[in-house]
């Protein structure tokens, strides 16, 4: 985990480096507040970057960009030459955490409020957009790092523009998977690759294509993207129901509050009796005020009757086998610690707890 952590804190630095130095005095809990504070500090026409520090300094894993550069120095490249290329796809993520939240109509997020319950939608729109602008100049940036071909950099720059029209449409296919009255497992999956798993894939092939791998290691180790993405969103599913406030940034249950299709549900539906189906059924059509604390415990242990947790679980462990199979290609005599860190994050996103 300590290559990980070093490569994680590489990134937050160079993030930093990136954005204006407008710093937020402390995590606001309120528009009110920010205007309070922000009004004898902050231009107008700055202030996109208040919203967006908010996000981007509340934290996170720093799963995605750290894959970049441990897929660099697997095939045998030095990782610090594809930094502005994980920097532009931990932005990307931020970009779709913010817009998720305007969709989800979400208050909180790693438990602090999210940019659109302080600022409103409209403002954290634009700071999303924001955040996808600055990816873009950051990846464009790579470009200059000795070393680095510019046609591999605008490779990656048509490659990161189909990735993203990918996250579109995992996002639309989430949405409509909640109008959906009877979906279906394949229809669930290929959501969750289109949502999660594409960002991945890029992540690794990005690195591996800027450390100068062949044409075959950039595909496999592209390959143990998707699955590994897959893994780590229905994880995020099942932590849902399993973990608490506290670890989770966000109420227990709020899928269920929202309606959302997740594999446990999409599951439920087809192996709970018919008596508990109807009534799982019935609790996500609920309205959010009428989908109290006590109703999100029945929709669970319906579920876990059902056994839908468990198939869940058994389904992210296949994923990840699946995804480790990829790695086999990768040259081992030259990068053993980053080949180590990529088993061991395939590990972290099936064992983690939050």
């Amino acid at each position: 985990m300590e290559i990980m952590l070093d490569r994680a804190q590489l990134v937050n630095r160079e993030i930093d480096r990136m954005l204006p130095d407008i710093r937020p005095l402390k995590f606001y809990e309120s528009l009110k507040e920010y205007l309070e504070i922000s009004k004898q500090r902050v231009r107008p026409s700055m202030a996109v970057y208040e919203p967006i520090r908010h996000v981007v300094e509340a934290g996170g894993k720093r799963i995605r960009p750290t894959l970049c550069l441990l897929a660099c120095e697997a095939v045998g490249g030095d990782y610090k030459k594809a930094l502005p290329t994980a920097v532009a796809i931990e932005l990307v993520h931020t970009f779709t955490l913010i817009h998720d939240d305007v969709m989800d109509e979400d208050l909180v997020r790693r438990g602090r409020p999210t940019a659109a319950a302080i600022w409103g939608n409209p403002i954290a729109i634009t700071a999303g957009d924001g955040l996808f602008a600055i990816a873009f100049r950051s990846i464009a940036e790579n470009a200059k790092v000795p070393g680095v071909r510019r046609e591999s950099v605008l490779r990656l720059v048509q490659m990161l523009s189909d990735t993203c029209l990918g996250l579109s449409q995992g996002q639309t296919m989430d949405l409509l998977l909640e109008e959906e009255a009877d979906p279906q497992i394949e229809q669930y999956l290929e959501m969750i690759r289109l949502k999660t798993g594409v960002l991945l894939e890029f992540a690794l092939k990005s690195g591996a294509i800027i450390g100068g791998g062949t044409e075959q290691q950039v595909e496999m180790i592209g390959k143990f993207g998707a699955p590994l993405g897959m893994a780590f969103q229905i994880k995020d599913d099942l932590l849902n129901l399993t973990g608490t406030e506290e670890i989770l940034g966000k109420p227990r249950g709020s899928d269920i509050v929202r309606g959302k299709k997740t594999l446990m549900v999409v599951h439920g539906f087809h192996n709970a009796n018919r008596r508990d189906a109807n009534r799982l059924r019935t609790i996500l059509d609920l309205p959010d005020s009428k989908c109290p604390p006590k109703v999100v415990e029945e929709a669970i242990g319906i579920l876990k009757e059902a056994g839908s947790l468990e198939f869940a679980e058994r389904m992210a462990d296949d994923l990840i086998k699946e995804a480790k199979s990829y790695l086999t290609a990768l040259p081992r005599s030259e990068a053993t610690d980053a080949l180590r860190a990529l088993q061991e994050m395939a590990d972290f996103v099936i064992h983690r707890d939050r």
